[in-house]
């Protein structure tokens, strides 16, 4: 039991910012007295004769007891006491556990013992020491513009690892460590006498130190400081200087010279190549004995200040861009030794390390990889980089709001206008819609592709990716795609598309041979229309389910008017009266199976894509009255209204099947015009010449009609080598290979040439000669 509180004779005011043992020392240095008695008179345990009081508890931490006696006996506030000790940064600085009253060396790199120190301040304050050296996170002196002095010159301990000795009075500003050869002697160097590294004032290492000791000092327990990792919101300090411990952990690890020589001078990266090198003394583990845990402390003040400036220089951004440009280069250290890479044990760096610093890594790694479905898993494009989540259950929850193929205006956007290798539009809107299954989920390509049905083989859709990926505007391809997949994400859809793949995907008869009849016929056509039934149903099945045409089902019988390859003139060529009737149809199959969703719909495409520099163009671009006035004007086809308004043929599809124009008067207007002109003689060809049109689209549409197509005349060739090829042969005769030479035909020409003049062929064989006859 404590008995009543006794007061010094001589007392001392604490110094600000000393520790407590510190204070305790100087008190017994004043009186002149045993370290030993001073602890007893105050209350703060009993020490066993001739013993040294070496890391005391109450060093660390003080109970309430010991706190309220203490302030008795020597007048000092029982608060400005409790700062005296570690417990002051408990939770924020270093943890400790309260009933053992020990720090926790495990987090926050915490220190049990041993303290580091400026001889410049030793020397002005007369051997008292600074609690804040004790900190792993206090490497220099702001105030002297030096790097602390981490071990005594003449010993080579570390400071304050082992108390003075308890029986004598206490010298300040000595070192008090036994020697290690003669254990009953003290070591007793000058420590005011070290030569400690002088910094400069513009050092990355004081600022850094500047900047560390605002975090630990502040009063408040949250910090806006870091937007670049953390965002707007408040983030704690302690995780703050966890996520600071951890990076500068790696850069300890796999930093180079000329990475570590950007934070410190010549001297400094020596010194920490020094400790990065030495064994640890007491090495238990599978590691290399220069590897050190992550937890573990630095002990060289060079090595913890050069760590801690470069990762607080690259956790420093205002925005996530710019932190991770800052810290790519360790990025590209990580992935040259192949270890600690964010695809395998990025988490693993340590038990503290918080999301927001996990997505800037993954961004800085993927920043200059080229693998596209890497970005996507990882989604590093993004501000807020994640790993990928495992399973199925992203991708097919995703793949019931996206179609087989990507929405017109999103796919449009992201598909270059100008040449970009042989895309089609169609396989671009698959291969897209199969990547946005791919962010933020472990699906590959083949995988997404079952998951969305899409039926194109795998090497076209992964080589379509791979032209739009290194396409100049790839990045911000692969930054729009994750941006959809987290809208739809968010947002969702109003679309079952996996119910309607479900239900329609299989079927090809969505509306009978008379009911399109009907409807062509109401719309003005006059002639037979039953033959573009299985057009009409592909049209319904394409809105209806998202998938290309080219999935539905073949029907039995099929014309060659009816071939898949010719739907996209069909679409093109519908009248509004039709649109609206086959509109209404995919309105009656929805009602039937109790479906209440919109026949189209596709999510709004954020203000600000415009800005994200993309190659490809807006469908609002172009007014549709546009396009109709050019059609109207006579262009014949998508491609021509194309090149006139400086679009791809794509984008007019686009416009004409949401806003459909009847072409019915001009097109019947020139059909007939072909009409009259091919009965009066003319031949197709001349008529293409003269008024327009296609060979093949003439004829078609002159036989549909009812006109008899005149048999061709057989095309004669080389006509003006006729006579020769027959006087060679009959009067010169020649064989046929010699005539070929000759003429420059082939030998099967000439052969024709011969059977169609009516000209004998000679037997095979070789031919009798005709030499001249002897002269007399």
């Amino acid at each position: 039991m404590r008995g009543p509180a006794r007061t010094l004779p001589l007392r001392v005011d604490p110094a600000e910012g000393e520790a407590l043992d510190s204070w305790l020392e100087a008190l017994a240095a004043r009186n002149r007295a045993p370290l030993t008695h001073v602890v007893q008179a105050l209350g703060l345990g009993e020490a066993a004769g001739g013993q040294a009081l070496a890391n005391a508890p109450w060093v660390i931490a003080m109970t309430a007891a010991e706190r309220e006696h203490l302030a008795q006996t020597t007048g000092v506030d029982p608060s400005l006491l409790q700062r005296m000790t570690l417990a002051r940064w408990h939770g924020k600085a270093l943890f400790i556990d309260q009933q053992r009253r020990r720090v926790d060396r495990k987090r926050l790199w915490g220190r049990a013992c041993s303290s580091r120190y400026c001889p410049t301040c030793l020397s002005e304050s007369g051997g008292r020491w600074q609690l804040a050296w004790r900190l792993a996170f206090t490497f220099a002196c702001t105030r002297h513009r030096t790097l602390l002095a981490d071990i005594c010159p003449a010993c080579g301990e570390m400071p304050r690892s082992r108390g003075h000795y308890a029986g004598s009075t206490p010298v300040l500003g000595i070192c008090p460590t036994r020697v290690t050869d003669a254990p009953r002697e003290r070591c007793r160097h000058d420590l005011r006498t070290t030569d400690a590294i002088q910094l400069e004032a513009d050092s990355p290492l004081l600022w850094a130190q500047n900047q560390l000791t605002e975090l630990i000092g502040s009063t408040s327990d949250m910090t806006t400081s870091f937007a670049g990792v953390y965002g707007s919101d408040p983030v704690t300090a302690v995780q703050v200087l966890a996520d600071l411990k951890t990076f500068a952990f790696r850069v300890l690890a796999h930093a180079q010279d000329e990475d570590l020589l950007r934070w410190g001078t010549d001297e400094v990266v020596r010194r920490c190549n020094a400790y990065r090198q030495a064994p640890l003394t007491s090495y238990r583990g599978h590691r290399e004995p220069h590897i050190r845990g992550s937890w573990v402390a630095p002990t060289d003040a060079a090595a913890t200040g050069i760590a801690l400036a470069a990762a607080l220089d690259g956790l420093s951004g205002p925005d996530p861009d710019h932190v991770v440009d800052r810290i790519v280069w360790l990025a590209d250290r990580l992935k040259a030794t192949g270890r600690g890479t964010a695809h395998c044990d990025i988490e693993k760096w340590s038990s503290e390390v918080s999301a927001d610093l996990v997505a800037v890594v993954l961004g800085a790694i993927h920043c200059r990889q080229g693998r596209r479905a890497a970005r996507l898993h990882y989604r590093s494009t993004t501000q807020r980089p994640q790993r990928p989540v495992k399973g199925l259950q992203l991708p097919q929850a995703r793949a019931e709001k996206t179609p087989a193929r990507l929405w017109d205006t999103w796919a449009l956007w992201m598909m270059p206008t100008q040449s970009c290798g042989n895309l089609s539009w169609s396989t671009v809107q698959q291969a897209l819609a199969v990547s946005a299954l791919q962010v933020g989920s472990w699906v590959n390509l083949a995988q997404a592709m079952h998951i969305l049905g899409t039926t194109l083989p795998v090497k076209t859709v992964s080589r379509t990716l791979d032209t739009l990926h290194t396409h100049e505007t790839g990045l911000q391809i692969l930054r729009v795609l994750t941006l959809l997949a987290d809208l739809l994400d968010a947002e969702g859809s109003l679309i079952n598309y996996a119910r309607r793949r479900k239900l329609f995907g299989r079927r090809n008869d969505f509306i009978s041979a008379e009911a399109w009849t009907e409807i062509r016929r109401n719309a003005g056509r006059n002639y037979p229309a039953a033959s573009y039934v299985h057009h009409a149903n592909r049209w319904i099945y394409q809105r209806l389910t998202g998938n290309p045409v080219r999935t539905m089902p073949s029907p039995s019988s099929v014309t060659n008017e009816d071939k898949s390859k010719k739907y996209p003139l069909f679409a093109f060529d519908l009248h509004p009266l039709e649109f609206d009737a086959l509109t209404r149809r995919c309105s009656e199959l929805l009602a039937d199976h109790d479906i209440n969703e919109p026949v189209l719909w596709e999510p709004s495409v954020p203000a600000h894509l415009d800005v994200l520099g993309l190659a490809g163009i807006s469908l609002d671009s172009i007014a549709f009255t546009q396009v109709h006035d050019l059609l109207q004007a006579g262009s014949q086809s998508a491609s021509a209204v194309a090149r006139t308004l400086g679009t791809n043929t794509a984008h007019v599809r686009c416009i004409i099947d949401r806003h459909p124009f009847s072409r019915h008067e001009i097109v019947a207007g020139r059909i007939e015009t072909w009409r009259q002109l091919y009965v009066s003689g003319h031949s197709i060809a001349e008529i293409a010449r003269t008024v327009g049109g296609g060979h093949a689209i003439i004829a078609s549409e002159l036989r549909r009609i009812g006109v008899e197509i005149r048999p061709r005349a057989p095309r004669r060739q080389y006509t003006h080598l006729v006579q020769e090829v027959v006087s060679r042969y009959t009067e010169r005769d020649q064989s046929l290979q010699e005539i070929a030479d000759a003429t420059g035909m082939c030998k099967a020409t000439v052969r024709n040439v011969l059977e169609r003049e009516g000209v004998p062929r000679r037997g095979c064989g070789r031919r009798p000669s005709t030499s001249l006859p002897a002269s007399a």
